[in-house]
């Protein structure tokens, strides 16, 4: 931290003040989704420091000449660099960590509400991915292709025909696609760049594949059985091709497991479709096998549908989807804190990139929906 020395007339009547006021170099404060702030434009640093009154918790002080005067420090924010800026504390006084973009969730989903939507009809889509190209990524389910779109248009960039049929999931892995059928014997690992296909990976041991996740920097790859209440452990065997083997399974204590979130390598979660609820699992260290945990329950919530899938967004919620036209939504601790509903369309799986812009898919009506709430964290 570096100290400022400046003298300030504050008022005619005041004799000049010596006053100390650290900073930062080459950064600025950007506040996220609200803030109380004025702008002055045409100040030196002495300027806008004096204009503030040395009053004011944090200011932003730009190469251009002008200054950002902060009343309050905002709850949320982020220190990003600007060559040349400066950011002041005059008060001496600084920060508490930055609390999530949306911490608000009323505010949140009444932008929701009002957010810009943009369709795309495309044929049973399933998971989602956006890849190394910024391409959003899924497979039609039925008819067997692997559909590559722009993640702002939605307008298609390619259409590949898959071998197998019903292909139930696609996840993705350092450059490479990989995409289980329901009831094949192989998942096929895809080249995200040229999408020739690397290899064939051996699943006799997966019925009905559904949730697909990667441990250990891909090393260890996790694929939820829907048909035989099991997750499946493959272990990479080669890197050139992308190959993995079978190494072991756990049974589970319930019907029907199928979405996964990966947290770290210790941690996942799966939701289970049928009885509409969702695990955590936590490595134990001791046997080498995962404890498993009841986190939320929610067949009291809605008696149709499955939970396919979850996502966690940047605040630690748990966005639960049923493939109807509610998604419900969790803190950490199980806690049902609101839905999102979204008429007229019934969200098989979903995913939140950055400002809260969404992606939800409609398997049963043959459509993806980009939903941008216009935030800016």
């Amino acid at each position: 931290m570096i100290y400022f020395v400046i003298y300030c007339l504050i008022l005619p009547i005041i004799p000049v003040n010596l006053r100390q006021i650290p900073y930062i170099d080459n950064v600025f404060l950007k506040p996220g989704y609200t803030s109380n702030s004025t702008i002055f434009n045409n100040r030196t640093i002495a300027e806008c420091l004096c204009a503030s009154s040395l009053s004011y918790p944090v200011i932003n002080w730009f190469p251009n000449n002008t200054c950002q005067i902060f009343y309050a420090f905002p709850p949320t924010y982020q220190i990003e660099t600007n060559v040349g800026a400066r950011l002041y504390f005059p008060q001496k006084i600084y920060p508490n960590a930055s609390l999530c973009c949306m911490p608000d969730l009323n505010y949140l989903l009444n932008k929701l509400q009002l957010a810009t939507l943009t369709l795309a009809n495309i044929s049973n889509p399933r998971e989602m991915i956006i890849d190394q190209f910024g391409f959003l990524v899924t497979v039609e389910m039925s008819l067997n292709y692997l559909r590559r779109v722009d993640a702002v248009t939605l307008n298609t960039i390619s259409r590949t025909s898959i071998q197998n049929s019903y292909q139930m999931s696609i996840a993705y892995n350092q450059g490479t696609y990989f995409i289980a059928p329901n009831n094949a014997a192989t998942m096929a690992a895809i080249d995200s760049a040229n999408l020739t296909t690397l290899s064939n990976i051996t699943m006799t041991t997966v019925k009905d594949p559904r949730g697909i996740i990667f441990l250990n920097n891909g090393q260890t790859m996790v694929v939820t059985s829907n048909k035989n209440q099991t997750l499946l452990f493959f272990n990479r065997t080669s890197l050139l091709p992308v190959t993995y083997a079978y190494t072991y399974s756990q049974i589970v204590q319930y019907d029907s497991p199928h979405g996964m979130w990966y947290v770290n390598d210790s941690y996942f979660y799966v939701t289970s479709y049928n009885t509409k609820s969702l695990y955590g699992y936590s490595k134990n260290n001791t046997n080498g096998k995962w404890n498993e945990a009841l986190i939320v329950n929610m067949s009291t919530l809605t008696s149709t549908g499955g939970t396919t899938s979850m996502t966690i967004d940047e605040c630690g919620r748990f966005w639960i989807p049923q493939e109807t036209n509610t998604v419900f939504i969790f803190s950490q601790q199980g806690v049902l804190l609101g839905n999102y509903t979204t008429p007229g369309f019934s969200v098989s799986f979903m995913k939140i990139i950055d400002n809260y812009i969404m992606y939800l898919s409609d398997c049963g009506n043959n459509q993806i929906m980009r939903v941008n709430p216009n935030i800016q964290c």
